[in-house]
């Protein structure tokens, strides 16, 4: 009998499909736990930054008001230059230098530029390679730190928006810090369960994330007056991750 060709989109398909799946086992195997703090991107395209652990760590999200009067961000330096960064970062350690003011320091951006750079100068900093955290009252320099990685992590169901992954074991979370629930509200979305189970309520942003452990066998109900009812079962003895991007027009 004669084979029939593939259709060549169809092959194509299984192709990228199978790279997306070597990918997402290499990105997984590279770790034993799961890190302090990282990015995911969701299904559709929107970046969460997340951090297990409660300090330590800087979200370098940019914000500038209507009037450019108030503002905050991060920035990188090396060789004299500021370069504005975003992501979140790992600070290990406190900052090396620390400026505060109770009333604003600055309303003007090239002016808090001029600042850092004089006080990198005034401090014997200027040859260093530091992140740099600002708004109008304070200004944060760190000379330890680290961007999160941006990982994939297997999905195994999604409702809409919101989407449950299996990930690694978290290190440095006490089970002490983990809430015993058989509900979880996340946006519109509902979880239930008709056991126990454990979840952490990670710092997020932007959007919501929980991680969750399944001390045995359960079956999650999860329901949504956007989307069909659908059940998800999670395995005992494991590690999941839901997360949800912030709404932009509407929730779902």
């Amino acid at each position: 009998m004669e084979e029939k060709e593939k259709p060549e989109g169809k092959e194509q398909n299984i192709k990228e499909t199978q790279q997306v799946n070597m990918q997402e086992v290499r990105i997984l195997k590279q770790f034993r736990h799961l890190p302090n703090v990282f990015m995911i991107r969701t299904k559709y395209g929107q970046v969460i930054k997340i951090s297990i652990i409660k300090d330590n760590f800087v979200d370098c999200e940019k914000y500038i008001s209507r009037s450019k009067l108030t503002f905050n961000g991060c920035f990188k330096y090396q060789n004299n230059q500021l370069a504005e960064v975003r992501g979140i970062y790992y600070t290990p350690v406190a900052s090396i230098l620390s400026i505060y003011s109770r009333n604003k320091i600055t309303r003007d951006m090239d002016h808090i530029k001029n600042i850092i750079l004089n006080t990198l100068a005034n401090h014997g900093l200027a040859n260093s390679k530091l992140l740099i955290v600002y708004d109008n009252y304070t200004i944060e320099i760190y000379d330890r730190y680290k961007k999160s990685s941006l990982l994939e992590f297997s999905q195994i169901a999604e409702q809409g928006h919101l989407e449950i992954f299996s990930i690694p074991l978290p290190k440095y979370i006490r089970s002490d810090e983990f809430e015993i629930v058989r509900n979880i509200q996340i946006y519109n979305h509902t979880l239930e369960t008709n056991v126990d189970i454990k979840v952490y309520h990670p710092y997020s942003s932007p959007g919501l994330a929980y991680l969750l452990y399944v001390p045995e066998f359960v079956t999650i109900r999860v329901s949504s007056p956007d989307h069909d009812e659908k059940t998800v079962d999670l395995y005992s003895g494991q590690y999941y991750l839901i997360a949800h991007p912030a709404p932009i027009h509407k929730v779902d």
